[in-house]
Formats: structure tokens, C-alpha cells, sequence
């Protein structure tokens, strides 16, 4: 039987998002492995809070696997649409005046 070999979750995160070349990272030895790459997010100030979220997240919550990862950046984006929504109302609702009776 041939076995399979899992993707490399830590080069795909690493790749996909957005403007990863500004962090400093580098890919082919930061990327070896999602451990790797936790390790190396965890203590130093990478710059980019969200990147250093989904790395912790698809390791800790995720058990580092891909449908656990999958799952994790699900969850993850439908709590950012519940905020974004939550501040789109909140945009769009009459200002109170300070002092006003509620």
C-alpha cells in the first residue's frame, strides 16, 4: 500500500496569506512544519498578530492536521464576521449624545 504524505500545512498558511514575504520568516526553514513554524511565532515578535493566531490555533485546537486546520480557520472567520457585522451596525446606528437618557 502507498502512503500518502500529508501537505505541508506550515508552507501552505505560510504562502496563502497575504503579503507573508514582509514577515520575518523564513520559508524554507521556518516552513519545514507547523511545529516549526509554531515554534518560531510563539516567542518572537513576528508583527502580525493574526498570522501568529492561525499558526497557535492550527496547532493547539486544529492537532495540527489538515481538517483540523480546516476547521480551526472556519471557526475562526465566522467569528470575524460576527465582529465585523456587530461593527457595521454599530456604524450605522444613530449616534447618542453624551448625557442622553438611554
Amino acid at each position: 500500500m502507498i502512503k500518502t504524505q500529508s501537505p505541508n500545512l506550515a508552507r501552505i498558511v505560510y504562502e496563502a496569506y497575504p503579503n507573508s514575504d514582509l514577515l520575518p520568516l523564513d520559508p524554507d526553514s521556518d516552513c519545514r512544519d507547523l511545529r516549526t513554524l509554531m515554534h518560531r511565532v510563539w516567542g518572537d515578535g513576528i508583527g502580525d498578530g493574526l498570522f501568529r493566531f492561525l499558526v497557535i490555533e492550527m496547532v493547539e485546537s486544529g492537532e495540527g492536521t489538515l481538517s483540523g486546520a480546516i476547521r480551526v480557520v472556519r471557526q475562526a472567520r465566522d467569528d470575524v464576521e460576527a465582529v465585523l457585522q456587530a461593527l457595521i451596525l454599530a456604524r450605522n446606528a444613530p449616534m447618542k449624545k453624551e448625557g442622553a437618557p438611554t
